[in-house]
């Protein structure tokens, strides 16, 4: 190996954008799930099942799901930055 690296700059660029699309898709069906699921366990319920289903979803959709979302903005982000570098580089070496 001469210690080449190849970058398909387009493949990345669409990679990143395949990985948007999917995030903005996801967090549109969290949003229906959670409208769902506030719509048909609503507050009044008191049911030991209904209290633990809610209290579960809402732990989940407010602290795990954001996170995941961002984490997932975040490497399509870096995969952007690291295409760009990548040109960058490759236009100051010649």
């Amino acid at each position: 190996m001469d210690g080449t690296l190849t970058i398909n700059p387009g493949a990345a660029t669409d990679d990143a954008a395949q990985i948007d699309s999917i995030v903005s898709q996801m967090e549109s069906d969290m949003q229906t799930l959670d409208a769902a699921i506030k719509r048909n366990i609503p507050d009044g319920i008191q049911t030991t099942w209904s209290d633990t289903v809610k209290s579960n979803w809402e732990s989940y959709y407010t602290a795990d799901v954001p996170q995941a979302m961002e984490d997932m903005k975040l490497s399509a982000e870096n995969l952007r930055l690291a295409v760009n570098q990548a040109l960058k580089y490759d236009e100051e070496r010649f």
